[in-house]
């Protein structure tokens, strides 16, 4: 199952935390009312249902490199204020000044080369217009991912499964610092970040495992790719660690993000 063929297994993966911190995020950006805002990097269009929520009077233009997303996002969302197009974060098909804001959720990680997006961002934004953008707390504010790879470490205990784990719980811009220093450089003024905190919950101990077989990221694809009896006391050691020994029951894990914010300067 390829990584970007399949939006219903993301949305069931990251999709549902996504659209939990989208708001959020929103409200971080503190957009002025009205105007054109450009989303980048949209996924499955939780960032763009959240801006048509929030930003009074405006229209949203999203950008998905993905085309299986940008068909899932054009079924769920038919908005007249919301156009959704196939495009690339590091080579934004739009002129200089074209946008009153643009945001991005939790795509760094994503990207190749996040300057280069960050100045594909700025530019295409109008002078006085704010560029933002959010990025999960990999370290330690992101337990769902930490639970599994700390499981994968100590019950598959192979060189392999300590090398993915590192590989997959790594950002290069990991904490506000790093974030603000990426938007500084860029040229960006009035530089602020900010931590996001929301929770997610689950009915039970499947509600959290299943999304892991999707197949729709490395983390995923990981636990896809053990064979039956890894995979099962992967599982069962998961369970331990989450549940305890009693009987399956609801349960709610906290995620944070950090997010910044900045203001394309006036000549």
């Amino acid at each position: 199952m390829g990584e970007y063929a399949n939006p219903g297994g993301y949305n069931l993966w990251m999709g549902r935390w996504s659209a939990r911190l989208a708001p959020a995020f929103v409200r971080f950006a503190a957009l002025p009312k009205g105007g054109r805002v450009l989303d980048v990097g949209s996924g499955t269009g939780v960032l763009a249902s959240a801006l048509l929520e929030g930003v009074e009077d405006g229209t949203v233009v999203a950008i998905e490199p993905a085309e299986s997303y940008v068909a899932f996002s054009r079924e769920r969302l038919r908005d007249p204020r919301l156009r959704i197009e196939q495009g690339d974060a590091l080579a934004i098909a739009f002129e200089d000044d074209s946008f009153d804001s643009t945001l991005s959720l939790l795509i760094l990680k994503e990207l190749p080369d996040a300057p280069k997006a960050m100045q594909e961002m700025r530019r295409v934004t109008r002078a006085g217009g704010r560029v933002a953008a959010s990025q999960w707390n990999f370290a330690d504010g992101l337990p769902m991912f930490a639970w599994f790879w700390e499981a994968v470490v100590e019950i598959i205990a192979t060189d392999a499964a300590r090398q993915a784990a590192a590989d997959c719980m790594v950002a290069d811009y990991p904490d506000e610092d790093a974030l603000k220093r990426l938007w500084e450089g860029a040229g960006l003024t009035d530089v602020e970040t900010g931590s996001l905190k929301i929770a997610m919950d689950f009915a039970g101990f499947e509600d959290y495992w299943t999304p892991f077989l999707t197949g729709v990221t490395p983390t995923t694809a990981y636990a896809g790719g053990l064979g039956e009896e890894e995979r099962q006391a992967l599982k069962d050691g998961l369970r331990k660690k989450i549940i305890g020994g009693g009987p399956d029951r609801p349960f709610s894990l906290p995620a944070q993000a950090w997010a910044v914010r900045g203001t394309v300067p006036r000549s």
